[in-house]
């Protein structure tokens, strides 16, 4: 069973997503923020019996005819239903989420990812990652980005601790920097447009990164080779940095790049400073 899942960055939403995969169902993320055209488009094609939501986002949906759960106001419902672990026939090929993607042509396109495929991916990059018990996540993505599923499951999978970031607009490199060292994080998954600018910033205020950040990913699309130098500068090799690429049909990441202490040393930039 598709379950839709349009809620905000919170306690609710983790909650919704594991009850959803819990269940034997699969989740198909539904980001408030989209424009009501997008969501009502998704809805449709999903066809989704179930959705879960918050009770201050129900007036702002589409119409749809699924039967919506208010995760932050229907408890006293939830509370009445077993408290026993509900019995799950999933298989390794069944279904566990789908998102969606604009696509080549711009129209939205879901791709299905299976439990195998989810299973995979986590423990390979939590072996890749290093994630330990003691790591703190940083939850940056939209659950509606398949980037969340390497944030969530894999840290989930080693023990770690998933930390959210306020459900709101991006925010500044001055408040990601904050963020990072109250609650110390040690490992950032940031995309790559938005790390570009942050180590712009950081290079122009010349602040000391927190020393609990020991892991940075970057990923999405191709990263500076200025940057990444002027990164190497801020930092140098006491944070491991790794590249990150893949569609969303492959299960979030099919390839990564960490550069060792003798790449990075003799990098140059090109004359025409096109990097």
């Amino acid at each position: 069973v598709l379950v839709g899942i349009c809620v905000e960055r919170s306690v609710e939403m983790i909650v919704g997503l594991l009850g959803i995969l819990k269940a034997g169902g699969a989740y198909v993320p539904l980001d408030p923020t989209y424009p009501k055209e997008r969501l009502a488009f998704m809805l449709r094609d999903a066809r989704v019996p179930i959705l879960l939501t918050q009770e201050r986002l129900v007036e702002a949906l589409p119409e749809h005819g699924a039967q919506a759960i208010c995760l932050d106001s229907d408890w006293e419902i939830i509370a009445e239903q077993s408290t026993s672990n509900p019995v799950s026939l999933v298989m390794p090929e069944n279904i566990a989420y789908v998102i969606y993607t604009s696509g080549s042509t711009g129209r939205p396109k879901g791709v299905l990812i299976t439990h195998e495929a989810v299973v995979n991916h986590s423990v390979a990059v939590a072996q890749r990652y290093g994630l330990q018990a003691n790591d703190r996540v940083l939850q940056f993505h939209s659950i509606s980005f398949d980037v969340a599923v390497e944030e969530l499951f894999p840290s989930w999978l080693s023990g770690a601790a998933v930390i959210l970031r306020a459900d709101r607009m991006l925010p500044s490199g001055a408040e990601l920097l904050q963020l990072v060292e109250s609650e110390g994080v040690t490992v950032l998954n940031l995309p790559t447009a938005y790390w570009h600018d942050w180590v712009h910033e950081l290079s122009l205020s010349e602040k000391q990164l927190p020393v609990s950040l020991r892991l940075m990913i970057v990923g999405s699309e191709k990263a500076s080779l200025e940057r990444f130098m002027t990164w190497q500068k801020l930092v140098g090799a006491d944070i491991r940095w790794f590249n990150a690429y893949g569609p969303t049909e492959a299960t979030v990441t099919a390839t990564l790049y960490e550069p060792t202490a003798v790449s990075y040393t003799h990098l140059t930039l090109p004359t025409n400073r096109e990097v």
